[in-house]
Formats: C-alpha cells, structure tokens, sequence
C-alpha cells in the first residue's frame, strides 16, 4: 500500500505508523495535484478528502489512472455541510456537498461509473467507482 499526504507532518506521523508493520506500506509527500501513477494499483481511496477539494474532477481522473477502482467519502449538501462551510470558511478553507446526481455525473466526466453507492446517513455518501470493463487508463487532467 502506498499512502500519499502533502503535510510534512502527517507523513511522518504515517510514516511512523507504518514503520509497525514492517515494509507493507510505503508513505510519500505528495499532493494529489502531483499523483502522476498509471495502473499502479488495484484501488485508490480518499477519504475526507473530496470535501475540500474545488475541481473534484482532476482528482478522480488522476485517481482513475492510478487505479481501475476508486473509492472515496463525500459528505452530503444539508446542515452539517453548511456549519463546516462558515466554520472553515474562516480560515478560507471551502467545502462542498455532493448529491447522488452529481457524483453520477462526476463519473462520467472522468470516464467511469459509479458501481455502489452506501449512504452514510445524513453525513453524505461512500462511492466505488470503476472504469468501464475493457476501458483504459483514463486520458483527463
């Protein structure tokens, strides 16, 4: 497994972490801006990660050719999206709420599908993408 995170200290705090369980995980700084991997795994996953990020687009097309599958969490439009938004919004972080429809479409403008979707309650949505069977690496920025 390897584990990506642009903050000097989160990766050392993974790194350490990691460092338990002998070499089964690698850790590297890096911002998904950077994420150039194609077909390198079998899945990628961001968790807590499309909340803030503004062009979810590039994201899930880098993540779509660093791997076939793709899982991420994607906190739902109503309240809690709302308070997060004045509370980081402060600190001129922006978040963003995610509808079943636009992650559809989400899918489609990276050239994948969304194959499962679980609601997580009223906090959003856990979404498995995948590209399309016989589908190649996907070619977006």
């Amino acid at each position: 497994m390897t584990g990506i995170d642009p903050a000097p200290a989160m990766v050392e705090l993974a790194r350490r972490q990691a460092a338990q369980i002998g070499d089964l995980v690698s850790v590297e700084r890096l911002g998904w801006e950077e994420l150039d991997y194609v077909d390198a795994f079998d899945a990628a996953v961001a968790l807590g990660v499309f909340d803030y990020v503004d062009d979810p687009e590039k994201l899930l097309a880098r993540m779509s050719r660093a791997a076939p599958n793709v899982i991420g969490s994607f906190p739902a439009p109503g309240l809690r999206v709302e308070l997060r938004k004045i509370r980081y919004g402060a600190h001129g972080v922006r978040v963003h709420g995610y509808t079943a429809s636009r992650l559809e479409g989400l899918a489609a403008v990276c050239g994948m599908s969304v194959d499962r979707l679980v609601p997580l309650g009223g906090a959003g949505f856990l979404a498995l993408f995948g590209r399309p069977a016989g589908g190649g690496t996907n070619s977006g920025t």
